[in-house]
């Protein structure tokens, strides 16, 4: 009886050695720098004056819009360049005729 409930005990014990590793994600119970990302850009802000939203970060992209003044803007990216300065990716309420929809282009800051 004694060999039989020994045998069961460390049984037990090698499954729930083995089994419960394959259950963690890999890199053991660390928390994913993925999950933990928050989102430092807040609410959107208000525009100041009138700018115009660029297809791209660079001074020679076309203009998508004009966005005038008090128009809320929601920043998705900064993007910092060396060559070309600093730039936002920003997000616009846009009202063409009865329909409202946002539209995506960057902003030198």
């Amino acid at each position: 009886m004694n060999l039989i409930s020994t045998l069961i005990v460390w049984t037990w014990l090698l499954c729930i050695g083995l089994v419960a590793p394959t259950t963690l994600p890999a890199g053991g119970a660390q928390k994913s720098i993925i999950q933990d990302r928050k989102n430092n850009i807040g609410s959107p802000i208000i525009a100041l004056k009138r700018f115009d939203l660029l297809t791209s970060a660079s001074n020679y992209s076309t203009t998508l819009t004009t966005v005038t003044a008090g128009t809320p803007v929601n920043v998705i990216k900064v993007w910092e360049s060396n060559e070309n300065g600093n730039w936002l990716l920003v997000s616009v309420l846009c009202q063409n005729f009865d329909q409202l929809f946002y539209r995506r282009g960057w902003v030198e800051i």
